[in-house]
């Protein structure tokens, strides 16, 4: 009589197996870098957003510590001023003709030290980042603001003044825009 072979079930993963397995962890890896990379440039996007909105904010800041009368503070053209918003989105058209006429209008870093006047904001508008690779890591933003003055009543003067930030991101250009008031009582 033959005797058989006794069937013990071997322990442990078979070559295909493994495959599978590393195939599996491999695509799952692949989707983790995709999110990490997406992850970093939203974050490149939000730093680039809040430091435009600092930049924005400093020059309001600024403003606010000029005097009334300042020559900094004249009151721009009606194409800016009827306009401050910029709701025709003109400034999102770099290089076209409206883009130019409404930059043209605004007062921009020129005018922060016109006669010689100081300014003790951002010098340079521009920082550092790490995960843009054209333009050396850095970011440019441009400076501009908008004043209307108008009398309100018995010689009190408001002047409300629109702070625009422009830069680069992505390939798109992006606006940040904020406001201030000032008021002068009649007389004074």
């Amino acid at each position: 009589m033959l005797r058989r072979a006794s069937f013990r079930p071997r322990h442990g993963f078979t070559t295909i197996e493994s495959l599978i397995a590393a195939v599996v962890f491999l695509v799952g890896l692949a989707g983790l870098l995709g999110a990490l990379v997406q992850a970093r440039g939203a974050t490149g996007q939000a730093r680039r957003l809040m430091q435009a909105t600092d930049v924005a904010n400093d020059l309001a800041e600024q403003i606010q510590l000029w005097n009334f009368d300042d020559p900094r503070l004249a009151a721009n053209a009606a194409l800016c001023a009827n306009d401050p918003l910029d709701k025709d989105r003109k400034l999102h058209k770099p290089g076209t003709g409206d883009y130019n006429a409404y930059v043209a209008c605004m007062h921009g870093e020129l005018m922060l030290r016109l006669g010689g006047a100081s300014f003790g904001g951002l010098q340079r508008a521009a920082f550092r980042d790490e995960d843009k690779v054209e333009s050396r890591g850095e970011t440019v933003y441009q400076r501009y603001y908008i004043v209307r003055t108008e009398t309100v009543r018995d010689g009190v003067q408001r002047m409300q003044v629109w702070v625009k930030v422009l830069y680069m991101d992505a390939g798109e250009p992006r606006v940040v825009t904020t406001q201030t008031m000032r008021v002068q009582m009649g007389g004074v």
